[in-house]
């Protein structure tokens, strides 16, 4: 008995079970291509995704930003704590999301490319 990758969810289970146990999808109903193509789908949602949290952590962002701008008015007044904590924490959130962003990237094209030959 090996482990696969579920096409529906992406959850490890069993090669012998005919049905996800997290899911519930029924193996044996697509072929090898169809789980592929599933593959490819969930992938180019995951980048999605990501792509649309880091557009949400720039925002956040540049509201610190405005922030730290106004608590100074127009950088003539010291500034509170606040902006710079809310800068530095959407600063490391933006590079998490992009490493993840690049992981499914490339998952997404590693399934494009695993679909590609089995078409052929």
């Amino acid at each position: 008995m090996s482990f696969i990758s579920c096409p529906q969810c992406g959850k490890r289970t069993s090669s012998l079970a005919p049905l996800c146990s997290h899911c519930g999808f029924k193996r044996g109903e697509t072929g090898e291509e169809q789980e592929l193509a599933e593959r490819l789908r969930l992938a180019r949602k995951r980048v999605y995704r990501l792509s649309i949290a880091s557009y949400v952590i720039i925002t956040c962002f540049l509201v610190a930003f405005a922030w730290y701008w106004w608590s100074t008015a127009g950088f003539q007044q010291p500034a509170e704590r606040g902006p710079f904590i809310l800068m530095g924490i959407a600063g490391v959130a933006y590079l998490v999301a992009r490493g993840f962003l690049y992981h499914a990237k490339y998952q997404a094209k590693k399934a494009q490319i695993a679909l590609k030959h089995s078409v052929k």
